[in-house]
């Protein structure tokens, strides 16, 4: 009886059907091969084929109109993609049927003209709306602010947008001579230029970003706040490189991992009773879950006798886990004390940022230190006081817990106290204290020496090359250790009072 009855019910229950599907991406960062990640339970996620796959599943399942977007950072990160300077990556994207991609801070990491020739073999268009030329005010010729795509009866209007903190993030010769301005007022025009080419819907590709737990919070979310459900449908975020669906002012907005392992779906419904409304998920990209995409697969055959030579050559076996997380880990440490020994120096500085992977136990080849390191910065040296290293310690603090990994030195911090008075004490490793007066050489990347992650106060200070990058200069360490390489002891950020 029971089961009759739900069985009439659902027969009646009304459904909506769905108007619009928008798949998306987020930090595909030259991730052309599937990999083990260490929440995948020893499952192989991502891959162009397997990406390719599933969106190609999603857009036949929903038998509705589709387009596919994506919020940046598409190029660089693996040897497949960088060897080319994003080439392949390109070619995965076109395969992939993007219908347009914000383009990200990564996008500059081999300067504007590298850019531009891959915007140039792109078959979607690369937008950004908020660049503009120091000199002149304007936007430069090959940013694009928006495209209009249209697709089953839907005019679609989509804005792109990037992180204004590309200024520092970004090496300095890169972005010289380019402004990025934030906030709505740096997109203005543009909203209002699309609204007068009256779109169904009007969405941002930003690659700009949120970290959501108990709730949401950072730039994404702030930067939606801005705006409402009036004049922006849908936001597709990234750049943090973490997974979001939630809602801001009546505006959805997904953000689907990174590295090609998940794919955001949001479907704009409408009931039998006209009233529309979005349904988000994120899917996760398990390639033992859905069958291959044989172009997908070829593209990777293709590029395959470029790297794997090099790729494939085990560099050392790790006895622990080194896993990438907010604030200090022992990964961070290990590659600290690789730059500080290897430049040499007193001391090391080793941005988060510049971590981009976590390396599990077990044999791990030159392609995951190359992924680790894909930028290839240089591991230099420069000479500063006491006081000025408290300065860059203070700026590591800035987020409120240690954004930077240290090397030859334990610092005690209180994040209670007022910015630029949180650090308490400065020890070297012997013990002594380090004295405001005394002249100190510290290790770091030319891209931190030369100001980025805003490290300003480090800028005028004359640069002596190791004539390593922070890749060789990980590998020449781990070769001196015992195998396998365990993870560093000790904790050299000290928070007081302690808990």
């Amino acid at each position: 009886m029971w089961l009759a009855l739900l069985a009439a019910v659902t027969a009646v229950a009304p459904v909506d059907s769905i108007l619009l599907r928008v798949l998306t991406i987020n930090d595909f960062h030259g991730a052309l091969e599937p990999r083990v990640l260490s929440w995948s339970a020893g499952r192989p996620v991502g891959g162009i084929a397997a990406l390719k796959g599933m969106m190609d599943r999603f857009q036949t399942e929903c038998g509705c109109p589709v387009i596919r977007l994506d919020a940046g950072d598409q190029l660089q990160g693996t040897l497949g993609s960088n060897l080319v300077f994003g080439r392949s990556t390109v070619e995965a994207m076109n395969l992939l049927g993007l219908h347009a991609a914000a383009i990200g801070n990564h996008e500059l990491d081999w300067g504007v003209d590298t850019l531009v020739a891959r915007i140039g073999e792109a078959r979607y268009p690369w937008l950004i709306g908020n660049v503009f030329d120091s000199a002149t005010g304007r936007r430069p010729g090959w940013a694009h602010p928006y495209g209009m795509i249209s697709v089953g009866g839907q005019r679609v209007g989509v804005i792109g947008y990037l992180t204004p903190e590309t200024k520092t993030i970004v090496l300095e010769r890169n972005v010289r001579g380019l402004q990025f301005r934030g906030g709505r007022l740096a997109i203005a025009d543009v909203l209002e230029e699309v609204k007068a080419r009256r779109p169904n819907l009007t969405m941002i590709v930003a690659h700009a970003g949120a970290y959501c737990d108990s709730g949401c919070r950072g730039e994404i979310i702030d930067f939606a706040r801005q705006f409402d459900s009036t004049e922006i449908d849908l936001i597709v975020a990234g750049h943090t490189h973490t997974l979001i669906n939630t809602v801001v002012n009546g505006i959805p907005i997904v953000s689907a991992r990174a590295n090609g392992t998940a794919i955001g779906i949001a479907d704009l419904t409408e009931q039998p009773d006209g009233h529309r409304a979005w349904r988000v998920r994120v899917e996760s990209v398990y390639a033992d879950r859905v069958r291959p995409d044989s172009a997908g697969a070829a593209l990777v055959d293709r590029y395959r006798p470029l790297v794997d030579r090099l790729a494939t050559k085990v560099v050392v076996r790790l006895g622990d886990s080194l896993v990438t997380r907010l604030g200090e880990n022992p990964l961070g440490n290990l590659i600290a004390d690789a730059q500080r020994h290897v430049a040499p120096a007193d001391f090391g500085l080793m941005n988060n940022g510049g971590i981009r992977r976590s390396l599990l136990p077990g044999p791990i080849t030159y392609s995951d230190l190359f992924e680790l390191h894909p930028f290839g910065n240089s591991i230099v040296r420069v000479t500063l006081t006491g006081s000025l290293l408290k300065a860059v310690l203070e700026h590591a603090l800035d987020k409120g817990y240690p954004d930077c990994h240290i090397s030859g030195l334990q610092v005690r911090y209180d994040i209670t106290r007022p910015a630029g008075e949180r650090v308490v004490e400065i020890r070297r490793l012997d013990g002594r204290l380090v004295a405001p007066g005394r002249r100190y050489v510290l290790a770091l990347s030319d891209f931190l020496a030369g100001g980025g992650g805003g490290f300003a106060m480090l800028r005028p200070l004359a640069q002596r090359r190791s004539g390593m990058t922070d890749l060789e200069a990980t590998i020449s360490w781990l070769a001196r250790l015992p195998s396998p390489v365990r993870a560093p002891l000790g904790q050299r950020w000290i928070p007081v009072p302690t808990q």
